[in-house]
């Protein structure tokens, strides 16, 4: 059974999630869809989950860490991918996320998938399988 849909209070953490990303489960305030260069609470990707959003996680020190330049190419092509999503009107961010076992993590209501390099084939395949697939609140 997955973990429920609570609405925490604004600041609120929680640290019982059944997946590291998580995919569901109780959750704080959004944040808006778009490119972050900065981490978010993992409390607010599971709120654009809920609503059929699909958030992509980086972490260049995951596994055999990217140097300098290589974490920059990757969360370049992450960006280039999110921003063509977000003109079709997508429901996707792209946000760094430390403590990954993998360089990437794609991440939906209760979906997961992880990639050591980036591949826009899959990772575009898992935005049009999963985005606004599930909506439970209807929004």
């Amino acid at each position: 059974e997955a973990p429920g849909r609570e609405h925490l209070p604004v600041g609120q953490r929680y640290d019982f999630y059944n997946s590291n990303p998580p995919t569901s489960g109780p959750h704080g305030p959004a944040v808006d869809w778009g490119v972050h260069d900065q981490p978010v609470p993992k409390e607010a990707l599971v709120h654009g989950m809920e609503h059929g959003g699909v958030a992509i996680l980086y972490d260049c020190s995951a596994g055999v860490p990217l140097d300098d330049a290589q974490c920059r190419e990757l969360s370049d092509q992450l960006a280039a991918l999110v921003n063509s999503n977000l003109s079709n009107r997508k429901l996707v961010l792209v946000v760094p996320y430390a403590g990954l076992e993998h360089h990437i993590a794609l991440t939906a209501w209760r979906t997961l998938d992880t990639l050591d390099q980036f591949d826009e084939g899959r990772v575009q395949a898992f935005i049009d399988a999963y985005e606004r697939l599930f909506n439970p609140e209807g929004l």
